[in-house]
């Protein structure tokens, strides 16, 4: 697709929209460690970080492995007069679902369990698949899509902000300690951090637009 700019038509796909103020700009060639900011407000439009493939994919398994590790460990164990119970993420969501909190169930579950799940997903689905050097299809670049698309939602971090400041509340009330899941998921907020570092999203749509 195309579209005229002073009696030229350019290509859609030699074009890059500012994601803060949406303003269009040329695609550059850029060497390994370069990026291009917006001629408006200087935010980042382009950049070309190396062996942005091999570091997203290891990052992206290494969260898969914390996520499930998160889901199926004790999370949080109290004891108080000689009683201690334990609870998951998944228990909690349980709990919240009982106790006719069903709305703060699911968005507790799809919020801090299944859009971080499928984020990593298709991330690791299409990494892999460049990775292996296998042909690039359309659902690699759908998944990519909407890979980038739930970024925002993954709120792991935000939880765990949550659950840090409940932690301080109820240590007044009884005996607290952290189990293997509250160390995972505080793993996944650095590794989901890692991933935004290396994940270069103009090289992967480079590679996937090449077999267009």
């Amino acid at each position: 697709m195309t579209f005229t700019s002073s009696n030229q038509e350019v290509s859609f796909d030699n074009m890059v929209a500012c994601p803060g103020c949406d303003l269009l700009h040329h695609r550059r060639a850029l060497a390994l460690g370069e990026y291009a900011q917006c001629e408006r407000c200087n935010d980042v439009i382009q950049t070309c970080k190396s062996h942005t493939v091999d570091r997203s994919l290891a990052a992206t398994l290494a969260g898969l492995v914390l996520l499930l590790l998160s889901l199926f460990t004790p999370f949080l164990s109290l004891s108080r007069a000689g009683i201690e119970s334990s609870i998951s993420v998944l228990d909690a969501v349980q709990s919240l679902w009982n106790s006719q909190m069903r709305w703060l169930g699911l968005a507790t579950l799809a919020l801090i369990v299944l859009l971080p799940l499928g984020r990593l997903v298709l991330m690791a689905y299409v990494l892999l698949r460049l990775r292996l050097r296998r042909k690039v299809r359309q659902s690699m670049r759908l998944a990519f899509r909407w890979a980038v698309k739930l970024e925002p939602w993954a709120m792991a971090d935000i939880f765990m902000v949550g659950v840090v400041v409940s932690l301080v509340k109820i240590s007044t009330l009884a005996k607290l300690s952290v189990g293997i899941a509250f160390w995972a998921l505080l793993a996944l907020v650095g590794v989901s951090w890692l991933i935004n570092s290396t994940l270069c999203k103009d090289t992967i749509w480079a590679r996937l637009r090449q077999d267009q």
